[in-house]
C-alpha cells in the first residue's frame, strides 16, 4: 500500500479547500485505522471553515465518515478485524482523568468522549475525513449494516446522530402519540421527521423555504409528516393549535440557528413543552421568559448522541428504511463544496465519494 493518501485541507479560514496529498496517518496500538469511502458535509463543517471554532491549520475537514477498516491496532479490544463496514464519530480518545470524564465514569462506569475536556474532535480541531485514510478511536466506531451503503451511513455520524439524541431528549416528557414539530427541514431535520415517526409520534415538519417544506414530502411514505407548515405564514401558529386541538406541541427539534425561529418555535409548545436547539447562533438566543415560567416549558441541550445510542439509531434506520436525500459527489469536485452548499435550492445532505 502506497503511503501517501489524497486528502483535501482547510489551509486558510475562509477560503476554498485545497487537494493535497497527505501520509496515511500511523495507527497507534490502541486505534483503527479506516479507509474511508464516503464523508458527510454539514452545516457545521462551514462554521468550522469560517473560523468559528479554533483550529491549528492546516486541516482535513469533515466529520461524517463511512468506511471500511483497514488495520486494527495489536492492543484494541473487541472483535473488530479488517474489511468490516463502519462509521465513525468524531469525538475521541477521552482522557479518563478530567472532571468530564470522572463525571460520566460515577452515572455509567466508562469514559464517554464527548465529554472529555481534552478529547479530540476529527473535522473540527483535528484531521477529519476527506481523506482516503483517516484514524478511529474503537470506542466511538460504529458497525455499519449492510443495508446502509458508505454514502447513506456517513451523515448518520453526525446529522443522523445529531437528530437521533435531540428526539430522544423529549422522552420522558412527551411519547408515542404526542405531536412533536421539526423546524428547519434541511439535513438533520428531514431525518429527524424520519426518526420521529419511527419513535411513534405525530409529526409537524415546520419550514418557510419551499425546497425544506418539499423535501419533507419527499420521505419515504410510511415516514411522511403528519402535518407541513410554512412558519412565514400567518396563519401558522393557528394551523399548529388546529391540529394539536388547541393544546400546542409537545415537543420541538430546531435544526436552524436563526434566533428568531428558535424563539418562534418556543412559542408552539403547549403546558410542560420541550424544545431542542440545535443550531449554533454566533448571538445568543433569545425566549419568552414568561411563557417559560407560566407553561412550565423547558430547553434542553443536546450535543450528540452516544456511541451506544447511535448504534441503536442505525437498527432503527435500517429497519424502518430511514435515508437522507443525498447530493454525491467526487472527491475531485471538493472546492465547490460550499458554493454548492449555499444555494438556496440545496435540499438533503452533500456526500463526497472519497474512494471505492
Amino acid at each position: 500500500m502506497s503511503q501517501i493518501m489524497r486528502a483535501a485541507q482547510i489551509v486558510k479560514f475562509n477560503e476554498p479547500y485545497e487537494l493535497c496529498d497527505r501520509p496515511i496517518p500511523q495507527c497507534s496500538e490502541h486505534d483503527l485505522l479506516v479507509k474511508v469511502h464516503a464523508a458527510g458535509f454539514c452545516h457545521s463543517d462551514l462554521q468550522v471553515l469560517r473560523g468559528q471554532f479554533a483550529a491549528d491549520l492546516p486541516m482535513i475537514p469533515s466529520h461524517e465518515p463511512a468506511g471500511t477498516i483497514s488495520h486494527v491496532g495489536t492492543k484494541v479490544n473487541g472483535s473488530w478485524k479488517v474489511g468490516d463496514r463502519v462509521g465513525v464519530l468524531n469525538f475521541k480518545h477521552a482522557c479518563g482523568d478530567c472532571v468530564g470524564c470522572h463525571r460520566n465514569l460515577q452515572k455509567s462506569g466508562r469514559s464517554d468522549p464527548r465529554f472529555c475536556q481534552k478529547r479530540e474532535m476529527a473535522g473540527f480541531k483535528h484531521d477529519g475525513s476527506f481523506a482516503e485514510y483517516m484514524i478511529a478511536d474503537p470506542n466511538t466506531t460504529i458497525r455499519l449494516p449492510e443495508a446502509v451503503s458508505f454514502e447513506q451511513g456517513a451523515p448518520l455520524m453526525c446529522a443522523g446522530a445529531t437528530a437521533w439524541g435531540a428526539l430522544r431528549k423529549l422522552s420522558p416528557d412527551a411519547g408515542p402519540g404526542d405531536t412533536v414539530a421539526i423546524v428547519g427541514i434541511g439535513g438533520v431535520g428531514h431525518l429527524a421527521l424520519q426518526f420521529a415517526k419511527a419513535l411513534g409520534y405525530k409529526t409537524v415538519a415546520i419550514d418557510n423555504r419551499p425546497e425544506g417544506r418539499q423535501l419533507a414530502l419527499e420521505v419515504p411514505g410510511h415516514l411522511t409528516p403528519d402535518l407541513v407548515v410554512d412558519s412565514a405564514d400567518s396563519c401558522a401558529d393557528d394551523k399548529i393549535l388546529e391540529f394539536t386541538l388547541g393544546e400546542g406541541l409537545a415537543g420541538v427539534v430546531v435544526c436552524t440557528d436563526s434566533v428568531q425561529a428558535n424563539a418562534w418555535s418556543l412559542q408552539q409548545l403547549g403546558n410542560k413543552g420541550v424544545m431542542v436547539p440545535l443550531g449554533l447562533p454566533k448571538d445568543k438566543w433569545q425566549f419568552d421568559s414568561e411563557a417559560m415560567v407560566f407553561r412550565e416549558l423547558t430547553i434542553r441541550g443536546s450535543y450528540v448522541a452516544s456511541a451506544d445510542e447511535v448504534e441503536v439509531m442505525l437498527r432503527i434506520v435500517a429497519e424502518k428504511g430511514i435515508s437522507s436525500h443525498l447530493t454525491v459527489l467526487d472527491f475531485d469536485q471538493i472546492p465547490t463544496l460550499i458554493e454548492r452548499y449555499t444555494q438556496t435550492s440545496m435540499k438533503g445532505r452533500l456526500v463526497v465519494k472519497i474512494s471505492e
